[in-house]
């Protein structure tokens, strides 16, 4: 008798974590329902892990070209200080994204909380961060293009870095642009957008500012972010040029 009482309880929780698992989704095509409910119980484990499980399996993919521009790079530095460097890629990489998702989940959500708590709204860390989590299914969008474009011309297409990129972003109209302002460009592009919209959304039905304010939000927090994201890329470019 005591299963079976139990049995109740358990099943609503599992449909809940279900649901939270489908809004990962379902935030694509019908955002407004999927962000009423994270105003009332907002989530970020589950849409973390979802989008964690496609980033890991891009980054299984997306190695080989990676590990291809490294080498064009190492063979560019003096034989000891290449050697240095080690090995390209590693299990434990791939382990880590996730990690770093989370940190840049965090960061991002902090920046998100300025800006709403300049228009006099009271921000909500955590329901900021359960917006941004779902919202990032746009960016598990834009990896399967671009993995997609990488395969398609083939590992032995890639020479240097910026072969990493697919071209979908604002860097086509800068083909002059440097690595890292070249990989900032190509971040503003159509899934970006879409995503900005999802949080300016987002923020809009669970804060109760207007769709507009909250895109402008998105907008500053979203460049701030790529600023921040690619800085690893400027050290490597000035590392380039010496």
């Amino acid at each position: 008798m005591g299963a079976g009482m139990g049995q109740p309880s358990v099943q609503p929780a599992q449909q809940s974590v279900m649901g939270a698992v489908l809004d990962s989704f379902n935030v694509l095509h019908e955002p407004t329902a999927v962000f009423t409910r994270v105003k009332e119980r907002p989530r970020i484990l589950v849409p973390w892990l979802v989008i964690s499980v496609f980033l890991i399996v891009f980054s299984y993919f997306f190695q080989p070209f990676q590990n291809a521009a490294m080498e064009t790079f190492k063979a560019s530095l003096p034989p000891e200080q290449a050697a240095r460097m080690g090995g390209s890629g590693s299990i434990f990489g791939l382990l880590v994204v996730p990690v770093f998702f989370l940190i840049g989940l965090a960061v991002a959500s902090g920046i998100l909380s300025l800006g709403v708590a300049m228009t006099g709204a009271q921000a909500r860390y955590k329901t900021l961060m359960s917006v941004l989590a779902y919202s990032c299914s746009t960016y598990a969008m834009s990896a399967i293009v671009v993995l997609a474009v990488l395969m398609t011309r083939g590992v032995s297409q890639v020479v240097d870095f910026g072969d990493l990129r697919a071209p979908i972003g604002l860097d086509v109209l800068a083909p002059g642009a440097g690595l890292y302002l070249g990989s900032v460009l190509n971040s503003i592009n159509p899934f970006a957008v879409w995503g900005v919209w999802l949080v300016g959304t987002g923020i809009s039905v669970t804060h109760g500012v207007s769709r507009a304010t909250g895109i402008v939000i998105t907008s500053v927090a979203y460049v701030v972010c790529l600023f921040l994201q690619f800085m690893p890329l400027l050290f490597l470019s000035m590392a380039l040029k010496r």
